[in-house]
């Protein structure tokens, strides 16, 4: 096999793990009383993976999901890099879409697990 179609097949498998795990966020959200209003909405600096509403509260959550914890968990794979690209894309969208940015929350969804076996953990404030 040639490094380039396996570097290729990794990059499909990434992206279908990925797609499963944000629909497997968009559902816990919905089941736990919040409303999915955008799913993958880009902006100029990245793509909001869900933006969410509870009440008067908007979250703007980033979906990691691991089916191996060999190299940490889902929770562990978020640098701060990209929280910092999450609070623009975020600020961009409130500001586009006229939300007061006081009810404005960055999160973070884990999946961890493959199979039956998946456990998910919502962390609804990852920043002060």
């Amino acid at each position: 096999m040639s490094s380039k179609w396996s570097a290729n097949v990794k990059l499909c498998r990434n992206k279908i793990v990925g797609k499963m795990g944000e629909d497997m966020g968009a559902e816990y959200l919905k089941t736990n009383g919040f409303r999915v209003l955008e799913r993958n909405f880009r902006t100029r600096f990245g793509e909001i993976d869900i933006v969410a509403q509870k009440g008067r509260e908007y979250f703007f959550v980033e979906v990691k999901t691991r089916t191996q914890t060999d190299f940490g968990s889902s929770l562990e794979s978020l640098p701060f890099f990209r929280i910092n690209r999450l609070k623009k894309m975020a600020l961009f969208y409130v500001q586009k879409k006229k939300i007061p940015d006081s009810f404005m929350h960055l999160s973070l969804l884990g999946i961890d697990g493959s199979g039956v076996q998946q456990q998910i953990t919502f962390l609804p404030d990852i920043v002060e």
